[in-house]
């Protein structure tokens, strides 16, 4: 019967049923027969006698032993009390039309556990049972009023005024406004013996603060490169220099320091990433051998040499990292009178005219041109563009040449070797000469020409051939007007 019916109990206006069986209710049957057993039973053979006698006109009593788990009924009513749905409010600290605001902390209600089990138990021994309204008892909140006042007063003192840190270096400044600090402001509550409120900047949205305004401040890594010295032909290796970028996990120390003085500090810098192509990489290469050289000729002492030789010397020294694309006009920028280049002859309207057009600044420069794309070609590395003259000049290889203008035509290749490419150039008088230093993989290279087309036959290292055609058909010079 004790098992049969639930007991109802009422929770804030909530009523629920608790089944005997899910608090573990029992009777331990053989405890009551033996209980039945000794009921009567006295000391002494006559008052056992005399007990047996009056068992026929009398009745006695026993308590049966009943068995209920409380920890389970515990667990039981505890869990009412977030079905109650009002549990203990914290507070808060917030942020009203950009100001920093307490939200005072709120008892909440909970079914009072050790009040309401003896009452429950009370109902469970018992077969006709009566519904109980179960005891309340406030939450209180881990924290109270006066400590999140002082905490509301240690965020005001964070964030109510901007903090600025520069870089003394570059004079770059990165603002943290009173706003960004207060989007970064955070408390969590210590739970503990005696519990207490902290406040803080999120270190990630400090982070992100950062990162919106740091145009400019990253230093970008230098690779390393070469020199080279064209007497002994030995190379040396330029060191690579690591970048410089923002230290992101001391910036927290650093905002809080500013806060903590006059508002104003320093960037946090440290190394950061070293350059793609770094020391190790650079003397991996070596030694840098001579992989290709081309030599052309022109006569002395015109105006179109003092272009040609200006142009060689902006190029000299360039070093091609393996996988990188080089341009001769991203290199050398535009020709211009202030940078020492002088009017020459240059192709225009399909004949050579000097000297009143702008094109005619830095002319004959097609010549270091053309001989560049023949060190490109005879080194074996991948042709990215080149363009013919339109015009043919017999001082020139027959197709396998190239025209120069600004910003176009141009001369670009990749470096489709494992090892950095070193540009040298040098010139006589009457010559100008480009050489290629590196490793291309053992690749070597061989030119024909049939008709129009000129064909670049490759042989790799393991033997295969492969093959690459251009072809390109001149215009005919025009025909001078006869003068009376």
């Amino acid at each position: 019967d004790l098992l049969a019916a639930p007991v109802e109990v009422t929770v804030d206006d909530t009523t629920y049923e608790i089944d005997p069986v899910d608090v573990g209710l029992a009777i331990d049957e053989d405890a009551v027969v033996q209980l039945a057993m000794n009921a009567r039973r006295r000391d002494g053979f006559w008052a056992n006698l005399w007990s047996w006698a009056g068992s026929w006109v009398s009745d006695t009593s026993i308590e049966v032993p009943v068995t209920i788990d409380d920890a389970k009924l515990a667990d039981i009513l505890d869990g009412y009390t977030e079905a109650i749905g009002k549990p203990a409010y914290d507070g808060t600290i917030k942020i009203v039309n950009g100001e920093v605001v307490p939200d005072y902390p709120k008892d909440g209600v909970r079914v009072d556990v050790d009040a309401a089990i003896p009452l429950v138990r009370e109902q469970l021994l018992k077969v006709d049972r009566e519904p109980i309204d179960l005891p309340l008892a406030p939450i209180s909140p881990r924290i109270d009023a006066s400590q999140l006042d002082e905490a509301v007063a240690k965020a005001k003192a964070l964030t109510d005024r901007p903090v600025f840190l520069t870089n003394p270096d570059t004079g770059k400044v990165i603002v943290f406004t009173t706003g960004g600090l207060r989007t970064a402001l955070r408390h969590t509550i210590v739970a503990s013996a005696d519990p207490k409120i902290e406040v803080s900047l999120d270190p990630a949205e400090l982070e992100r603060i950062v990162k919106r305004s740091s145009d400019g401040l990253t230093v970008p890594a230098v690779p390393a490169s070469y020199t080279f010295d064209k007497d002994t032909k030995i190379f040396h290796v330029v060191p690579s220099i690591p970048s410089v970028v923002v230290d992101l996990d001391a910036i927290p120390d650093a905002v809080m320091q500013a806060i903590e003085g006059d508002g104003k500090g320093e960037i946090p810098m440290t190394e950061g990433p070293d350059a793609e192509f770094d020391t190790q990489a650079a003397r991996a290469g070596m030694p840098l051998r001579e992989v290709s050289s081309f030599t052309t000729y022109h006569p002395a002492g015109q105006p179109r040499v003092t272009n040609i030789q200006l142009l060689a010397d902006e190029i000299d020294g360039s070093v091609v990292l393996p996988g990188e694309v080089f341009s001769i006009n991203e290199t050398a920028g535009e020709r211009t009178l202030e940078e020492g280049y002088v009017r020459a002859g240059a192709i225009i309207d399909g004949e050579v005219t000097c000297c009143d057009s702008p094109v005619n600044i830095g002319g004959g420069t097609s010549q270091f041109a053309t001989t560049f794309y023949n060190a490109v070609f005879f080194g074996c590395y991948e042709d990215v563009f080149h363009q013919p003259h339109s015009l043919y000049f017999s001082r020139y290889p027959y197709v396998r040449e190239a025209t120069l203008g600004y910003p176009a035509p141009d001369v670009k290749f990749r470096n489709d070797s494992d090892t950095a490419v070193y540009i040298s150039t040098s010139h006589t008088p009457s010559s100008i000469t480009v050489t290629f230093y590196g490793d291309n993989g053992g690749r070597e290279c061989t030119s024909s020409t049939s008709g129009n087309t000129v064909t670049r036959t490759m042989t790799h290292p393991d033997g295969t051939i492969t093959k690459e055609h251009w072809t390109w058909h001149y215009k005919e010079k025009k025909k001078k007007k006869k003068t009376e």
